[in-house]
């Protein structure tokens, strides 16, 4: 059975790519002013509604997901070696511009409500908030699937803000997921729409309710096939870093795709799991994930970035490090992430001179072979190019039966 880290419990998004500095105390939220989930400004009285946040009863199948892109509004990053990144600084002036403290109270519930949505979602799909990326998720599939070798394996999705404000998906969503009956489902979407969605400007505006990016392997469950979601937020937070956005689509696609090939090849690749404790075996996927990307991206039969793209390729990588060490969604550190992609980089400038394509398994064994140096000391962030600094960083790891 396809493998990955089941993420949902309660109303907590899963393990992720990052982290904010911030708490709940640090927006000066006043005990006179501050509304609950139950009550707000114009007066609502709990009595009459006695509404309280939906649990989720329907599971999503174990060991069939990896969730990459979480995001809780009260996490800590402590300052440290590990540094935060542009993308933390976005973030971070995201939930300072406008988070009010209904939003604070049904973040998690929103969140988690426009995750599953999209797992059952069955509607024509579209990227971008306006549908300006869809042709271009198109050809990165397509050119995906060929160079993977993957043909019609995978569905990918977008998540938009505006599902959080369609009344009749909400019911849907309740019903589904949640098993609400029919007049409880209608009733809170009714609330969510006509009240939460009005009186909170944060849960309708923040790209941080699509700051999603997961690979999923449902194996039919819910009659659905294995599915790539990314979200309209994580493209809109990266671009705001100064990123392009065809390189960001790139990264992610690719890098959620090839959570689909580890999970194709779990059994052989990792037996007896990837590490002997959770972090670490999230830490040593995920930057297989990136290293994988790496060599993608910049193989000529595959995403043919040239080198400037390739530079803001690996700035990407950087941004969404993270600093949760003990952390069971540990994805590695900035540096680390960048530099496993730039290590997959290098793998492919050297091979595709051959004029070869490395099969997946090919490219997980040059991915172990470099994993030490990857957590080795970390890298400077100036990135070398030359043809020589190719040549002598593969010139002992890549083995001539890898050009076969």
């Amino acid at each position: 059975m396809k493998n990955a880290y089941l993420k949902i419990a309660g109303t907590i998004i899963g393990a992720g790519l990052f982290l904010v500095s911030c708490t709940k105390d640090e927006f000066e939220l006043s005990t006179e002013d501050s509304l609950t989930p139950f009550t707000s400004k114009i007066g609502i009285p709990s009595s009459d509604f006695n509404f309280k946040a939906p649990s989720l009863i329907k599971k999503l199948p174990e060991k069939s997901m990896f969730h990459d892109v979480p995001f809780n509004l009260a996490s800590i990053v402590e300052p440290s070696k590990c540094t935060l990144t542009p993308l933390d600084d976005v973030i971070a002036a995201s939930v300072s511009s406008n988070l009010d403290s209904i939003g604070f109270d049904w973040y998690d519930l929103y969140a988690e409500m426009n995750f599953l949505s999209t797992i059952t979602d069955d509607s024509p799909q579209y990227f971008g908030a306006d549908g300006e990326d869809t042709q271009k998720v198109k050809n990165i599939t397509k050119s995906l699937e060929r160079f993977w070798f993957m043909p019609h394996e995978i569905e990918v999705r977008g998540q938009h803000k505006t599902t959080l404000e369609d009344y009749d998906k909400l019911v849907d969503i309740l019903m589904f997921w949640y098993e609400r009956p029919a007049s409880e489902a209608n009733a809170l979407a009714y609330y969510f729409t006509n009240f939460v969605n009005v009186e909170s400007t944060f849960l309708t505006e923040t790209p941080l309710i699509t700051a999603d990016g997961f690979a999923i392997a449902l194996d039919g469950a819910f009659g659905q096939n294995d599915l790539i979601v990314i979200g309209d937020g994580i493209v809109d937070l990266l671009e705001q870093t100064g990123i392009r956005r065809g390189v960001i689509w790139n990264g992610i696609m690719a890098h959620e795709w090839a959570h689909h090939i580890q999970f194709n090849n779990q059994e052989k690749w990792y037996p007896n799991g990837a590490a002997d404790n959770v972090p670490e075996a999230t830490r040593t996927t995920e930057l297989e994930a990136d290293f994988f990307t790496g060599y993608y991206v910049t193989h000529k039969k595959g995403g043919t970035q040239n080198w400037r793209r390739t530079q803001q390729f690996l700035e990407l990588f950087f941004n969404i490090g993270d600093c949760s060490f003990t952390s069971d969604g540990h994805h590695g550190t900035p540096l680390q992430r960048m530099e496993a992609a730039r290590r997959g980089y290098l793998l492919a400038r050297r091979i595709q001179n051959k004029g070869k394509v490395l099969t997946a398994n090919q490219v997980h064994n040059r991915f172990l072979k470099q994993l030490d140096k990857i957590l080795g000391n970390e890298p400077a962030r100036v990135i070398q190019s030359t043809d020589d600094e190719i040549q002598d960083e593969f010139q002992f790891d890549v083995q001539p039966d890898a050009l076969q």
